[in-house]
């Protein structure tokens, strides 16, 4: 089985590593070197934990370490040359896997709420003067109403922090500040709101600042500025031009700016954060893609999630961490299946599958404050038992080993990969749905996810 990794963000097909078969000697149960057995699985075993250890964030500790653990016991059993040992090694990963089958959907939700405490906040300060339109501009990038809902606590006379549950970012903001007001106790106030951040954790600091100017206005004023210089100092400064809907007037503004030699990240970011009819012409919304993406290449690695959740704006951000999360996943299940395991005991793979599956829906953001895609995975375990995928995944095994009831590292790694894309491709759908025509029901999910595994496993064979 060929593997090609995915690339592109649309993509819906999945490719298969076949890295266990060439280096664990163990690709449909034939030996493919010359190598001894307790070699093979040991290299098989050192693969996969340099797999894990390079996607160890991106799951569960719980699918991690029940990875591991299977992956050794199973290991341990096949050089002691006996079924009765694998049996028996492998209890605990059975009474664990068990569980997991008894009510995966209980254990989503606890992998679910581990994942969302691992992304930690995103905090971003955002300064301009009045009627710049800093509100409008946060509304259009988050997938919150973070400046209308979120709860504001003061900081500082002229700094007040948003942040609203289950959103992981904090907005720092400044109500308007106006012309007339003093511009040194102004950056002495934000000053002081950063470098109190910085002697907290990673997750508290400010990490970057969005200083917003409007581009209907002709010039920079000092006080801009100065602001903008002061800020620099600490963090690093996005310059954004809002209300942008007349390029001539931005352009000059941007001149303008380029004069000055202002200490910001890149170049002026050109926005309109909702569409406005000019003339009988109307602008859509523009810049926010651009605004979205130069702030998580600039954000530290540490809470690029965060913001990539929070942000409802790049849906391609998500699709590509969430694709992390299925990669290490795919690696933990390769190490699992280093030695074949007979389909019926396919279960072991549970843990792994649902930490993933968490992951992925933590990353997206996607609401499951009523339960929605817990159901999903309650409903997804009954189609097929302690197949897990369901009775179509068991035809499709069969299928692709011939003359076998075994899964082998390739096919574990397979069934994962897939199962992991097609909750990629549900997630895009809810999202979707939510802005469009609606959310979907129960069946249909189940019926969606189901139909994108099938197309998932058919394209990683291919």
């Amino acid at each position: 089985m060929v593997v090609r990794p995915y690339e592109s963000e649309e993509t819906a097909a999945i490719g298969v590593v076949d890295e266990p078969v060439r280096r664990g000697g163990v690709g449909g149960g034939r030996v493919t070197s010359n190598r001894g057995p307790r070699e093979r699985a040991e290299r098989a075993i050192s693969d996969g934990r340099k797999k894990l250890a390079q996607g160890a964030r991106d799951v569960s500790s719980v699918a991690t370490s029940s990875a591991e653990e299977v992956a050794k016991q199973l290991v341990r059993a096949r050089i002691a040359g006996g079924k009765a040992v694998a049996k028996h090694g492998s209890r605990k990963t059975r009474r664990e896997s068990a569980k997991y089958a008894a009510d995966p959907a209980a254990y989503f939700n606890g992998d679910y709420e581990r994942h969302v405490q691992q992304l930690g906040l995103a905090n971003i300060l955002i300064s301009g003067q009045t009627g710049v339109g800093k509100s409008t501009l946060i509304n259009a990038v988050f997938r919150a109403r973070l400046a209308a809902e979120g709860i504001g606590k003061p900081v500082t006379k002229h700094v007040q922090r948003y942040q609203l549950e289950g959103v992981p970012v904090t907005i720092y903001d400044t109500p308007g500040i106006e012309l007339g007001q003093s511009k040194k106790e102004v950056i002495r106030e934000y000053k002081k709101t950063i470098k109190d951040s910085l002697t907290r954790p990673l997750d508290e600091h400010v990490h970057i600042a969005w200083y917003c100017m409007s581009a209907e206005t002709s010039r920079v004023q000092d006080y801009d500025v100065d602001v903008i210089k002061a800020l620099a100092e600490q963090v690093p400064v996005l310059l954004v031009l809002t209300q942008c809907v007349d390029d001539e007037r931005a352009e000059a503004l941007e001149t303008a700016i380029a004069a000055d030699n202002l200490p910001i990240r890149g170049a002026p970011l050109r926005t309109l954060a909702r569409e406005r009819t000019v003339a009988g012409h109307t602008i859509p919304p523009k810049g926010l893609e651009e605004l979205v993406e130069r702030t998580h290449e600039i954000l530290p690695e540490g809470v690029r999630r965060a913001f990539t959740n929070a942000q409802g704006v790049v849906i391609r951000l998500k699709v590509r961490h969430a694709r992390a999360v299925v990669g290490a996943a795919g690696a933990a299940a390769g190490t699992v299946g280093a030695v074949p395991i007979p389909i019926s005991d396919a279960v072991v793979l549970m843990p792994i599958q649902v930490g993933m599956l968490a992951g992925i829906t933590a990353i997206f953001g996607v609401d499951v404050t009523r339960g929605r895609i817990a159901e999903l995975i309650r409903g997804l375990a009954k189609t097929g038992g302690t197949e897990w995928a369901g009775k179509a995944l068991v035809q499709s095994l069969l299928k692709a080993v011939p003359g076998t009831e075994l899964i082998n590292a390739a096919v574990a790694t397979a069934i994962t990969l897939a199962l992991g894309e097609a909750h990629i491709q549900l997630c895009k759908e809810l999202l979707h749905r939510q802005s469009s025509s609606g959310p979907m029901t129960d069946a249909d999910m189940l019926s969606f996810l189901l139909n994108a595994y099938q197309r998932a496993w058919r394209a990683g064979r291919g």
